[in-house]
């Protein structure tokens, strides 16, 4: 996988921020929907629970949120400390924050994700910006790419042009998913490349909702 497409910053949050995470996301209440087909499997292996917010309400968002949602999706107002993080990360990867969501997943012992793309929108990529909150030491998966993730670090890559899983977790793993959709000219792709074909198709198979 080319170096420039998968970025990991170690330490990224404090512990003060994990405490304040954790707090927010015990509170939540989880409403289940009735996902599509195709999230149905993947959300038996997480074995816990996930929780998608709209938070920008545009039209590429709601399309991806309802996609990608396998509860209802909320439109809940985010604590400060969550609009803080997005900034940080806008600032961090130079990323514009027109479109964005957040899925909030807490997965018990025994989950895992299974191989899969994210969905995408023609003439966006789903870049997701990860934030390892509370896990075990792990191994991610991306295309024929694997790096060590801790807790407190995050890591960003283009989720709907590589494929992407982890093994079977010992332990409960809490991990915050930011999806920023950004244009195929900000992340320097155009409608030839490969990777770009491969999502179309894709999206084409896969996102006939």
């Amino acid at each position: 996988m080319e170096p420039q497409n998968y970025k990991i910053i170690k330490n990224f949050i404090k512990q003060n921020e994990v405490d304040k995470i954790l707090s927010w996301v015990d509170g939540l209440t989880h409403n289940p929907n009735n996902p599509n087909h195709h999230l149905t499997e993947l959300s038996k292996s997480l074995k816990g629970k996930s929780f998608i917010f709209d938070i920008f309400q545009t039209p590429i968002t709601r399309y991806i949120t309802k996609f990608q949602s396998t509860s209802e999706v909320k439109n809940d107002r985010l604590p400060s400390f969550i609009i803080a993080l997005i900034s940080r990360i806008s600032l961090t990867y130079d990323l514009p924050t027109d479109h964005i969501f957040l899925q909030v997943v807490d997965m018990e012992k025994g989950g895992k994700i299974d191989p899969h793309y994210d969905a995408s929108v023609d003439g966006y990529i789903n870049l997701k910006c990860n934030i390892s909150v509370l896990s075990e030491d792990y191994s991610i998966f991306i295309g024929d790419e694997s790096q060590i993730i801790q807790a407190t670090d995050l890591y960003s890559f283009e989720a709907s042009l590589y494929k992407h899983w982890t093994n079977e977790f010992n332990s409960r793993r809490v991990f915050l998913s930011f999806g920023f959709m950004v244009d195929y000219k900000t992340m320097g792709r155009n409608e030839s490349d490969p990777r770009i074909r491969l999502s179309k198709r894709i999206q084409k198979y896969f996102q006939n909702l």
